[in-house]
């Protein structure tokens, strides 16, 4: 009796293994682009709302959104769509300037996950800085 034959083994484990390691790199690279968006548009708020704090009072929504804008565009964001809406407030006497962002993250590349889109959103607000100098 002969012994056992292993001939195309490797071939089938190859066959087995490959779709599960490219399933596996899709997810990293989706968990990745979510953690660097999230990370990416909370900076782009506190960017925004202390630009916009330091404005003067007619112009600190314009300012603030562009900041806001201008940060996402030059970070190379994997934002599709991007919301930005900045509020004036204020707390007792103190004026505060809230900037809130959502930012739906583009998945192109990933079509073998057949993951829906996700938001994400941060907010950040600055108190309104009356000493600094005016643009």
């Amino acid at each position: 009796m002969k012994g056992k034959s292993s001939r195309g083994s490797l071939t089938v484990e190859v066959l087995l293994l490959v779709p599960v390691l490219m399933m596996m790199f899709l997810l990293i690279v989706h968990v990745g682009r979510l953690t660097d968006a999230s990370f990416r548009v909370h900076r782009a708020a506190d960017v925004s709302a202390r630009i916009a704090s330091q404005s003067n009072f007619n112009s600190m929504i314009v300012y603030g959104v562009s900041a806001a804008y201008k940060d996402l565009a030059g970070s190379a964001s994997a934002c599709e769509q991007v919301d930005v809406s900045i509020t004036r407030g204020q707390i007792g006497r103190i004026q505060t300037v809230t900037t809130s962002i959502k930012c739906v993250v583009s998945f192109s590349g990933l079509g073998l996950l057949s993951l829906p889109p996700r938001t994400v959103s941060a907010t950040s607000t600055e108190v309104v800085d009356y000493f600094s100098g005016r643009r």
